[in-house]
C-alpha cells in the first residue's frame, strides 16, 4: 500500500476543493485521547494497588524495567539463563511519588512502628538514642559527666541507664567537685581499689558507674521512675538542663518531620509468563508486547489477550492505550 503523510494528504484535500477543518476536530481529539488515558492510567494505578499495596500507586509507568518486574519478574533470562528478580527495590525521587502513595507510606510507616512499640516480645524499643550520631552520643556523655570512650552501643546503654537512674543512688554526681578524700571512700563503698592519685580514681569511679548504667539499661523494659517512656525523660531533662540535648532532640525533631529526598519502591511481580525477549534476554515490555497481552477488548466479539482471565478490562484498555 502507497503511505503518504497525513499532512500532504490533508493539503491534497484542500487543494482538490475538500475543505477539511483539522484544527479543532484535531485538538479536540487530543484532548479527549489525553483525558481517557489520564483515566485508563488511574485505573491501573488503583489495580497495582490493589495487587502489591501502596507500590503499586507509586509505580512508574513509563519505566519498561518497573513494569518488567511486576509483570514478568520470576522469568527465566534466554541469554543468561538467570531468574529475573521477584522483587526489586526502585530508589525514586519523592517528587516522583504521587501524593496518594505517600499517604500511604506515611500510614503503613505509624501502623508498623505502633505495632512495634505496642509488641510484648520483651525486646527494647527503639527510641531516640537510636537516630543519634557517634559524636553527638559523646557529646552528651561529656555533658552529663560519664565516660566518653566505647562503641556506639556502650555509649547509648551508657545514657540510657543515665537517665533511667534519674533521681536513684546512681545517678552520676559532681565528683569532679569532690576531694580526694571523699573520692576514696567512694571507691571503697563501691568495692573498688581506693590507691592511686586523683586521676586514677576519677577514672576508677566513673568507669564502675558507667558499667553500672549500662546494665542498669540492658535489664530493664525501658521505663524510668516517674516517666512512661525515655523519650520522656529525654524531654524532661532538656527542658530543665536545655543544652547539648535540648539541641539534639530539637534536630531530630526536625529531620523526622522532613519529607524524605529518596523513597524505596518495592514492586513485587505477580507472576507473568513473557512472550518475547530483548536482545539482552530479559522480558520485553514493548507495545507489541503488551497489545498481545490486552487483546482487542472493543472488538464484536471482543478478543481477549493473555491476561485475560487474571486482570480486568480496565488494565486492557490502559495498555492498549499506552502501546498506541
Amino acid at each position: 500500500m502507497h503511505m503518504r503523510k497525513f499532512a500532504v494528504v490533508l493539503t491534497d484535500m484542500e487543494r482538490r476543493g475538500i475543505r477539511v477543518d483539522a484544527k479543532d476536530y484535531l485538538a479536540g481529539v487530543e484532548v479527549q485521547a489525553r483525558k481517557d488515558r489520564a483515566e485508563h492510567v488511574e485505573t491501573f494505578r488503583q489495580w497495582a494497588y490493589k495487587m502489591i499495596g501502596a507500590d503499586g500507586l507509586a509505580m512508574n509507568l513509563a519505566s519498561s524495567t518497573q513494569l518488567g518486574t511486576f509483570l514478568f519478574g520470576g522469568a527465566t533470562n534466554t541469554k543468561t539463563k538467570e531468574r529475573t528478580e521477584q522483587v526489586r527495590v526502585f530508589k525514586t525521587p519523592r517528587e516522583e511519588i504521587a501524593d496518594d502513595a505517600m499517604e500511604l507510606y506515611k500510614q503503613r510507616d505509624a501502623e508498623q512502628k505502633g505495632e512495634l512499640t505496642n509488641s510484648n516480645d520483651g525486646e527494647k524499643q527503639p527510641d531516640e538514642f537510636d537516630s543519634m550520631k557517634s559524636d553527638q552520643l559523646k557529646a552528651l556523655c561529656k555533658e552529663y559527666g560519664l565516660k566518653v570512650s566505647g562503641k556506639k552501643i556502650e555509649l547509648q546503654e551508657r545514657l540510657r541507664g543515665h537517665f533511667l537512674a534519674a533521681g536513684q543512688d546512681i545517678q552520676q554526681d559532681d565528683y569532679d567537685s569532690l576531694p580526694d578524700a571523699e573520692l576514696k571512700d567512694i571507691c571503697a563503698t563501691r568495692g573498688l581499689a581506693d590507691n592511686g592519685n586523683r586521676k586514677a580514681l576519677l577514672e576508677r569511679i566513673r568507669q564502675d558507674v558507667s558499667f553500672t548504667l549500662e546494665l542498669l539499661s540492658a535489664s530493664t523494659e525501658g521505663s524510668t521512675d516517674g516517666y512512661k517512656s525515655i523519650s520522656e525523660a529525654l524531654e524532661a531533662a532538656a527542658a530543665s538542663d536545655g543544652g547539648t540535648l535540648k539541641d539534639i532532640l530539637k534536630d531530630l525533631k526536625a529531620k523526622s518531620q522532613e519529607e524524605p529526598k529518596w523513597v524505596d519502591v518495592t514492586i513485587a511481580s505477580i507472576g507473568m509468563i513473557p512472550t518475547a525477549f530483548t536482545a539482552g534476554g530479559a522480558p520485553s515490555c514493548t507495545a507489541v508486547v503488551l497489545r498481545g497481552l490486552a487483546g482487542d477488548p472493543f472488538a464484536d466479539p471482543p478478543q481477549y489477550g493473555l491476561v485475560s482471565l487474571a486482570t480486568s478490562h480496565s488494565w486492557k484498555t490502559w495498555i492498549l492505550s499506552i502501546s498506541n
